[in-house]
Order: C-alpha cells, then sequence, then structure tokens
C-alpha cells in the first residue's frame, strides 16, 4: 500500500498555489480528533492510526498503527532553494518487530516523514526515517519506489521515548540524492507515515512541529 501515498498527495498538492512556508503544527486541532489539513487514501483507516493527543499545553500528532500501513498528507507548496531548512520534532515509542527499510517485506518504520516533489518526467520523494536497525546516515533507494530516496536521520532504540528535534538542509539532502541538474524542484506536500503492516506487528510513534527556513 506504500505507493499509493503519491497519489494522495500530489492530487491535493497541486490544487495549493505557492506560498511562504508557515509551519505545521497541530495548536488550533481537537484532542483526540484526525487533524485539520491532512488527507489519506484510506478514510476508514486513517483515525484508527492518527490522532491528536496533549501533553499540558502542547500538542501533537500520534500514530498507533497495528498491522497497518497508512500514510496521511497535507499540502504545502514551497522553493526549497530559498527555504532549505526543515526542522521538526518527533518520539519513538514502540518499533515494529524485526523492521529493516532496505527490505520490502520489513520495510516498516516507527516514524518516517516524507517531502514530496514535482518533477519531471516523475515524481520524486525524500523519506526520512528513525530507523531500528539502519545507522544514522544511510541514503538508499526506497524498494516501493526508484523515485523515493530514503535518508535514516535517528538510528537506534537510546532515545526511545524521548521527543527528539531533527534538521536538514533540504536542499543538500535533494541533491544528494537526485542531482544537481533537479535543483527547481519544488516541494509540493509532507506525508507522514508509522507503519507495521510489513512485520505484522505494531509500531507507536508522535509528531510536533514541523517548520521551514533560510
Amino acid at each position: 500500500m506504500k505507493p499509493l501515498l503519491f497519489v494522495v498527495v500530489i492530487f491535493c498538492a497541486l490544487n495549493v498555489y505557492a506560498q511562504t512556508p508557515a509551519p505545521i503544527t497541530f495548536d488550533n486541532d481537537e484532542v483526540t480528533q484526525f487533524p485539520s489539513c491532512w488527507v489519506s487514501d484510506d478514510q476508514k483507516n486513517m483515525i484508527k492510526v492518527y490522532s491528536v493527543q496533549a501533553e499540558g499545553q502542547s500538542k501533537f500528532l500520534h500514530a498507533d498503527a497495528k498491522n497497518l500501513s497508512v500514510s496521511i498528507s497535507c499540502a504545502k507548496r514551497w522553493d526549497i532553494t530559498e527555504y532549505p531548512a526543515l526542522r521538526w520534532s518527533w518520539r519513538a515509542i514502540l518499533f515494529p518487530t524485526g523492521s529493516n527499510e532496505q527490505v520490502k517485506s520489513r520495510g516498516d518504520s516507527v516514524l518516517g516523514l516524507y517531502i514530496v516533489f514535482s518533477g519531471k518526467p516523475f515524481v520524486t520523494a525524500i523519506k526520512y526515517v528513525w530507523s531500528d536497525t539502519l545507522p544514522d546516515g544511510m541514503i538508499f533507494d526506497s524498494p516501493y519506489s526508484n523515485g523515493t530516496k530514503i535518508i535514516v536521520v535517528h538510528s537506534g532504540r537510546a532515545d526511545e521515548g524521548t521527543w527528539m528535534s531533527e534538521e536538514r538542509n533540504l536542499l543538500l539532502d535533494y541533491e544528494r540524492s537526485f542531482g544537481k541538474s533537479n535543483r527547481r524542484a519544488v516541494a509540493q506536500a509532507i506525508a507522514i507515515l508509522t507503519d507495521s503492516d510489513d512485520t505484522r506487528s505494531r509500531a507507536v510513534g508522535d509528531y510536533a512541529r514541523i517548520s521551514f527556513g533560510r
């Protein structure tokens, strides 16, 4: 089911004009409900997996996937040459059993954040993951799509249960992944995927503020 992600995000993104990239938060969403602005092609299961939760005054997106792979996306169009800095926070709570993002039969992630781009002749994407087994810094083709590069930005269970802040230079990651000749590609959407269908297990994690900068 993972390749269906791109049908959802591109359909939504193409209906959104270019805009200054305001941060994505869950501050105005209702606790226990599916977040506004986000969509999925699996409306039945999206509400089983994703919900807004709160700790004190802070709201975040909670994902709990049991034997499921359900991606959600939020249309967000911006020029990565002007705003290459990508920042977000996430927390790994329960890792899928025996996962390995390089192997199709075990390609689940406790936390996965996609940036989806326009491009010719194909849509491309970068997927940032917190991997249970693969080392930090790995970059490789997704076993589901040659147009998706997976980058491991956090690895292992040492920080399990702890909020971690990440920052990436999206432009550099794009050039490493797809080459400098495609430098003008425009980001079209953000997508999130916490999944456990390949390993037939359970994955639980949280996502917070996603922001963009120079």
